[in-house]
């Protein structure tokens, strides 16, 4: 059977075309696992995964955006002289620190908040579609789903369009940092950019002390009402940095995701032109069949047992979203991807438990208005073969480098 193991035989856990087959037979012949190549336990089954997420007493969060490879001394440098000091964002707080935070935080992320940014979503996806809708080809990736989740959360943070680019190569750089098995020379990149996010952010935090808008760093910053014992400032900072990382990224991958198998699966693309209310689904499909995000992080603060597996106190524990995702025993069919499927929403792409992603109303509605649109704007859209799109080298995302497709 296709393999995601490598000469000797050892699972590799970064995102390919072969990962989910490997997946499939862990599951049923080892559900929990050591895995050698990045030093952590891994956990296939879905009700581990959800155990694991929702217990925070016996499971800390802590090393959820920790790097893969330690910081080389040069780049731990160029992050310290430029004043980069994380404090812990919402993923990875544990107990009293992540309650203080998100109570505040949830107050501006929140449904209630995103019901009423529809209409201003629903546009910007008319404009962004109105761009593009004069053209035979595109890459749907570069030329719509990069740039749209970005303009998208920047309506809730206050940033300008002209500043999109500049954030979304930071954020890139990022993500190469905390969950790829980085390079010298991508760690070097990767700590200027962040230097220079987190000194846009410490701008940004100090401009809305001085003129209060009606943006995130602006409403926290009211509710803390100068308190640290709600927020401190650098926590401030350090929340801006997260929600302008977090609040596209993850977006734009999966909407690329989840047309990419829409187009690989015309019947499923047929149906939801002939439907289109059942975009709501297939955006809870995408993210169970496609998740952008393949695996999470913990660490056991005691020793426990899992599938009949024994996991030390202090281990790293990697739970295996896309696994957990296509887990037999709640799926049936499970490696089919049905657009009707009843229990999609039974995917943890967006996690669970108290550390579900404040976002995932934002980002439900605005990939639902997005498939909703195209299938009625592009019913005839089909994918270029071959297709042969890579993947970013993470056992984090799952993170396409293009997709293109013919709109008519």
């Amino acid at each position: 059977m296709p393999s995601a193991t490598g000469d000797r035989g050892e699972f590799l856990p970064y995102y390919s075309a072969r990962l989910h087959a490997e997946l499939e037979h862990r599951r049923r012949h080892e559900p929990v696992f050591w895995c050698e190549e990045i030093g952590y336990w891994v956990l296939t089954r879905h009700a581990d995964v959800y155990r694991v997420l929702h217990d925070g007493v016996r499971f800390s969060s802590q090393n959820t955006t920790r790097p893969l490879n330690p910081m080389h001394p040069d780049a731990q440098a160029i992050v310290r002289d430029g004043g980069y000091a994380p404090t812990g964002n919402h993923s990875s707080l544990d107990g009293d620190a992540h309650r203080r935070i998100r109570s505040t935080t949830s107050q501006v992320l929140n449904l209630r908040e995103f019901v009423g940014m529809h209409a201003q979503v629903r546009e910007l996806v008319e404009q962004a579609i109105d761009r593009i809708a004069h053209r035979d080809t595109i890459d749907l990736l570069a030329d719509f789903c990069y740039e749209l989740p970005a303009q998208v959360v920047f309506k809730v943070l206050g940033i300008p369009d002209s500043d999109i680019a500049d954030v979304k190569k930071w954020a890139g750089a990022r993500s190469v940092i905390d969950f790829s098995p980085a390079s010298y020379e991508q760690q070097m990149t990767g700590a200027r950019n962040m230097v220079a996010f987190w000194q846009y952010c410490v701008e940004m935090v100090n401009d809305r002390l001085k003129h209060p808008r009606a943006d995130f760093t602006s409403r926290i910053l009211a509710i803390r009402n100068g308190d640290d014992a709600v927020m401190t400032l650098p926590e401030a900072v350090n929340h801006t940095f997260g929600v302008a990382f977090a609040g596209h990224e993850t977006t734009t991958n999966q909407l690329t995701n989840t047309f990419r198998e829409l187009m690989s699966h015309p019947d499923q693309w047929r149906a939801l032109c002939n439907e289109p209310s059942l975009a709501a689904n297939a955006v809870e499909e995408g993210m169970r069949y496609a998740g952008a995000v393949i695996g999470w992080r913990r660490i056991a603060l005691e020793e426990v047992e899992l599938s009949g597996v024994k996991i030390p106190k202090g281990a790293p524990i990697l739970l295996s979203l896309a696994s957990a995702n296509r887990d037999e025993a709640v799926f049936e069919n499970a490696q089919r991807f049905d657009i009707r499927r009843k229990n999609a929403r039974k995917q943890l792409t967006f996690g669970n438990g108290v550390h579900f992603c404040l976002g995932a109303p934002l980002a439900r509605m605005e990939m639902k208005i997005v498939l909703e649109r195209f299938a009625i704007r592009f019913p005839r859209m089909r994918l270029i073969e071959p297709d042969a799109a890579s993947y970013m080298h993470t056992f984090i995302f799952r993170a396409p480098s293009a997709l293109h497709v013919a709109l008519r």
